[in-house]
């Protein structure tokens, strides 16, 4: 059955009207229903378009090439090819459907480069096979259309927003900067090697590895994880983020909104104490030290936001994700017991049967030896 999906020129508030009354919609969900699956179809739109989609500086260095070979010697590429190396020189951001397509045309094209004159050196350099390469960016913009589709996948494989985790901690070395009218709130939003309180059955660690090429993902600074309180984003330098030996440190400018002078004043009078940050998880390992469950984070595969918060995310629903984790775990720890169980079974079963065996030969060596005397 197909979902809507949002248009170009659409708001999301008309997503949401046209999506939540599409004839296909009404006769297969109810109301709650069509609210959550039309929602989640914006949340999909949201995760890609976090994805750093320009092109980078040596790609539009080769498109220029391209073009102004095209033009030099009337040959390579199509208008397509054309269009692409415009805006790969002018690095203008690329839709996801660019970057796909640019990755099918490089995947059908290597191939050209088997042929005469795609070296330089070679006779009849540049080839119109060369030429189109670099339209598209070149071997430079092959590299990057291999990395962008492997996040893509990424992010589509973990778009369920039930994968996403958020976790609290109390704001430590807070420090609200003045530079003229520019405020800055630097802090941390994760801490390593420090245990976490209770998180319904498990506490958990964060390792100093966990973030790993995380430092180029689109982050928003927010209030309590609310997308209308956007206050900075790493995107325009006004949230800047680093790893240093105690966390994931942050320094976010507040910009001239309500919201972001109220924050300011609840940081410092102390009524706002608290640091929070969504991500998913894409490597975790469990282990039991004095009879409590420890997760640790050994890697996280998406960073969504860092917020203040009025309330810490240590609910139920906020750690189910690192509970079904768990469940997991126990369910192969107690698998990998039943096999060492019914393995350690086996080998005694296999002494009992050498002893018995041994036992048998001794006897008969005993006879042996009084009917001999």
């Amino acid at each position: 059955m197909p979902i809507p999906t949002k248009n170009i020129d659409e708001t999301n508030e008309e997503f949401i009207e046209r999506c939540m009354v599409d004839n296909i919609m009404i006769e297969e969900y109810d109301e709650d229903q069509r609210l959550a699956i039309c929602s989640l179809q914006l949340e999909e739109d949201r995760a890609l378009e976090d994805i750093n989609t320009k092109p980078t500086q040596e790609m539009a260095d080769e498109a220029a090439q391209g073009l102004e070979w095209r033009e030099e010697f009337g040959r390579g590429g199509t208008e397509v090819g054309v269009a692409r190396a415009r805006d790969i020189k002018n690095r203008v951001n690329l839709s996801i459907k660019s970057i796909k397509r640019m990755y099918s045309y490089f995947s059908r094209h290597e191939v050209d480069k088997e042929g005469q004159g795609f070296y330089s050196g070679d006779e009849g350099y540049p080839s119109a096979g060369r030429i189109a390469w670099a339209l598209w960016g070149g071997d430079v913009g092959f590299a990057w259309t291999k990395r962008k589709i492997e996040e893509i996948g990424k992010e589509e494989k973990f778009i369920d927003m039930k994968n996403k985790e958020i976790r609290t901690i109390d704001v430590q070395d807070l420090e609200l900067r003045m530079d003229g009218d520019k405020q800055t709130v630097v802090g941390y939003g994760a801490v390593f090697n420090s245990m976490s309180n209770d998180l319904g059955g498990f506490r958990e660690y964060i390792s100093p590895e966990a973030f790993e090429g995380r430092m180029d993902d689109d982050v928003r600074f927010l209030f309590n994880h609310d997308a209308n309180y956007v206050l900075a984003r790493t995107t325009n330098g006004t949230l800047r983020m680093s790893v240093d030996e105690k966390g994931l440190r942050y320094e976010a400018d507040m910009p001239n909104t309500s919201t972001a002078r109220d924050l300011v004043e609840l940081l410092k009078n102390g009524t706002v104490n608290q640091s929070s940050f969504a991500f998913i998880v894409e490597d975790d390992s469990w282990e039991v030290k004095d009879g409590m469950n420890i997760r640790t984070i050994n890697k996280v595969s998406r960073l969504y936001d860092l917020s203040s918060v009025v309330y810490p995310a240590y609910s139920e629903a906020s750690s189910s994700v690192a509970l079904r984790s768990m469940e997991q775990w126990q369910e192969k720890e107690e698998a990998k017991k039943l096999e060492e169980s019914l393995e350690a079974e086996k080998l005694e079963g296999i002494k009992e049967e050498e002893d018995l065996k041994q036992r048998s030969l001794n006897e008969m060596r005993l006879k042996i030896l009084k009917n001999k005397y």
